[in-house]
């Protein structure tokens, strides 16, 4: 057999290769040491858990982030997301408890200690942007330390570099049978499994391990060191002793988070996506889920290795094949069919030579690649079952309104409190009642004094009344406080009319739901300058006392100014276990100016989910919004906004018959939520004039609002056509009360 030389190890070009290699992998693990002194994480899972539309707003929040530093998912079950935490499946999970100011980011203690140093401070800044504070609690499953986990996947991928070259250097690159070629095969076997069930016995660190977690560690570290060293030799059947420098380089280059002895999650893309389905991350996770996680997650990685030792094996076979039909061809330049001992480099015409690897190739790698696609459809362990949060909102200095006791009363503040200048005037006022006695009152445009030091107009606001005084709920950057955002369609911006508000009360918070209309001005300048594109959902949390904070927001549908699609959300109710959002539409046909009425309902921690909605088909209720009924007709019907209440057994549905041009306040009686609605009834007047400019719209029921028997309390906008007017005196811009009698 030919002996060994420097040239034959390392041909020119594979030299050129390697060295190329190395070059860009030691520029590569400069910079990213860089990188690992100041960790920051990459796409770190962790579960943010708390009530479903909390949850779900602050992992879309933080998802967001660029960069994407944390890759969370939302969930409601805090005891399933601690043992998510102690089996490995997440790195963190920040249980959120909305009685308090302070949450808990539970960590696993076997997690590398700069990954949760980062991943703790990327919790803490998010909480502080909130107003919150976090404490930290470590759970763990085992005793093993992260570190020796790291190190075995490290030495166990070298040992199986080097059986291949002790094979190589004492009996040649290739095998000339295949005979042999399985002894070679067996021999990395042997030497695999004898090394990792020593190592799994007598390495410091592991010896906390059952027998059985000692045996199941035992058999991934050989199938390690026997997966490198069967894809060392693979590529020594295609490249000769080349492979060896092709194999080592390759190593080099992904074992990369193993070598700096950090974590994938801490180093910048794509190490956090791409060191699973790497032979050295695989081993490094399958190694973690016996010693550190109990077994959790082991599948994947082992398939992963599968893959990679059954592509290693394949490549050596069809290598073998494609050299031997070569060197037996006619003119290969052979005098015997196959050398036992041939030469280190086949004597084979290079254009030759070149094809049979290409085919080589052409049959290995589609076959590795299919293997790939299909482990990837194995399902991983599930972490949880799951719009930007507005910055951090403040209540603005109390305005006295004296005492109120009766509708007068309320006249008398809307005509001669002055307001604070973060609120001069707005209209629609509907309004829900909190847990602890404050009323939130949420309004569309709204206008603020020339002094305001921010957005003079914005299309949403929000007032806390409680006691004798009346606070302004004011966002961080003084906008809207349900922020407007970009519009697809043109170069302007989308903004969000409130139409109705409720509670959702848990123990120390409330959950206020906002339904919304979303407009967009067309630029005419007159007061019909707008068009509606569709409803949306916004949630604030409001802890006992203190500001609400919105948390979440979500567009319904896309944007499309069309009034034949319900607007749902027109008017919301609580009842039992159900939150009921009605939606009201128009047919856009001649002389029709009402609005007809249908229902859907969700549970109110699935509101943020439409697929979750289901809507009333007259006998049952239906997943498809396109099958709702009408419970009120369009001719003679209500407003686009009204509202939806109930007293004692009866229900009850008020609004403004025929919108705008209507003159009557109009109740709706029924015995359920979904109906069947009455005729209707005239309540009192409320006509507009338009000759004088005055336009009286947009009747709400506020039943829990100094409430007495057989009768409501009802608010209605007031605003002028004439802009200039309502600018020189905001009071002409704010609501009027009355009280009406119910059918």
């Amino acid at each position: 057999m030919d002996r060994p030389t420097l040239h034959r190890l390392f041909p020119r070009r594979v030299a050129i290769v390697c060295a190329a290699v190395l070059v860009v992998q030691g520029v590569g693990l400069a910079l990213l040491v860089r990188d690992v002194r100041e960790p920051r994480p990459h796409q770190a899972p962790v579960a943010v858990v708390g009530p479903a539309v909390v949850a779900q707003g602050l992992a879309e929040q933080v998802n967001a982030l660029e960069g994407r530093p944390l890759d969370v998912t939302a969930g409601a079950d805090r005891e399933r997301a601690v043992d998510d935490v102690r089996h490995g499946v997440t790195v963190g999970a920040a249980l959120i408890d909305l009685t308090g100011t302070r949450d808990q980011l539970v960590l696993n203690g076997s997690t590398d200690e700069r990954l949760a140093r980062a991943v703790r401070q990327q919790a803490e800044a998010i909480e502080r942007s909130h107003g919150r504070t976090l404490s930290v609690r470590r759970v763990t499953m085992s005793e093993v330390e992260g570190d020796v986990v790291r190190r075995l996947a490290v030495g166990f991928g070298a040992l199986g570099f080097l059986v291949a070259l002790a094979l190589s250097l004492r009996f040649g690159p290739t095998a000339s049978t295949l005979r042999l070629g399985t002894r070679r095969v067996l021999a990395v076997a042997a030497i695999s499994l004898v090394s990792g069930y020593a190592a799994a016995v007598l390495m410091p660190g592991v010896g906390s391990l059952d027998t059985g977690a000692q045996l199941r560690l035992a058999g991934v570290l050989a199938l390690t060191a026997a997966v490198a060293a069967t894809v060392t030799l693979a590529l020594e059947g295609v490249a000769g002793f080349g492979g060896l420098g092709l194999s080592g380089a390759f190593y080099l280059v992904v074992a990369t988070p193993q070598l700096l002895g950090t974590d994938p999650h801490l180093l910048p893309a794509p190490w956090p996506a791409l060191s699973d389905w790497l032979p050295p991350g695989a081993s490094d996770a399958a190694l973690a889920a016996i010693a550190l996680y109990g077994g959790t997650g082991i599948r994947l990685p082992l398939l992963v290795l599968g893959v990679w030792l059954l592509a290693a094996v394949l490549g050596l076979l069809v290598s073998r094949r494609e050299r031997v039909r070569e060197q037996t061809a006619p003119d290969a330049g052979l005098d015997a069919p196959l050398l036992r001992h041939p030469p280190l480099t086949p004597v084979v015409r290079h254009g030759r030579l070149v094809r049979w690897r290409w085919r080589v190739g052409v049959v290995v790698l589609p076959a590795a690649a299919a293997a790939f696609v299909l482990v990837s459809f194995v399902p991983r362990d599930d972490v949880a079952d799951a719009a930007p949060v507005a910055s951090r909102a403040s209540e603005t200095q109390c305005v006295s309104t004296g005492t109120v006791r009766s509708v007068a009363d309320l006249n008398r503040v809307v005509r001669t409190v002055r307001g604070g200048p973060e609120f001069q005037g707005g209209d629609v006022g509907a309004d829900t009642e909190l847990q602890d006695g404050r009323r939130l009152m949420v309004f569309g445009d709204t206008l603020r004094s020339p002094a305001f030091d921010g957005q003079r107009f914005v299309r949403n606001s929000m007032l806390v009344i409680g006691g004798d005084c009346i606070q302004a709920v004011l966002p961080e950057d003084h906008g809207a406080l349900i922020p407007d955002r970009p519009s697809a369609r043109s170069t302007g911006r989308v903004g969000y009319w409130p139409m109705s508000v409720v509670t959702v009360t848990h123990p120390g918070y409330d959950l206020v739901v906002v339904t919304a209309q979303r407009v967009w001005s067309t630029g005419t300048g007159d007061a019909f300058g707008f068009e509606n594109l569709g409803p949306a959902v916004a949630v604030f949390v409001v802890p006992r006392g203190e500001t609400p904070q919105l948390v979440a927001v979500r567009d319904v549908g896309p944007d499309a100014a069309d009034i034949t699609r319900p607007e749902w959300g027109a008017a919301a109710v609580v009842e039992g276990d159900w939150l009921y959002l009605y939606g009201t539409a128009n047919p856009d046909r001649p002389y029709v100016f009402g609005f007809s009425l249908r229902v859907a309902r969700v549970h109110p921690d699935d509101v943020l989910r439409p697929a979750a909605w289901e809507y009333w088909s007259g006998t049952d209720w239906v997943a498809d919004p396109a099958r709702s009924a009408e419970l009120i007709p369009a001719e003679g019907g209500t407003s686009q906004t009204l509202s939806v209440f109930r007293d004692g057994e009866q229900w009850y549905a008020l609004s403004k018959r025929d919108e705008f041009l209507g003159t009557d306040v109009v109740v709706w009686t029924a015995p359920d939520p979904w109906g069947p609605f009455d005729g209707g009834r005239a309540v009192t007047a409320l006509p507009s004039d338009a000759a004088q400019g005055r336009l009286r719209y947009l009747p709400l029921a506020h039943p829990g609002l100094l409430p007495e028997p057989g009768t409501v309390v009802v608010s209605f906008s007031r605003n002028r056509t004439d802009v200039d007017e309502v600018v020189e005196d905001p009071t002409r811009y704010r609501p009027g009360f009355l009280r009406v009698d119910l059918p």
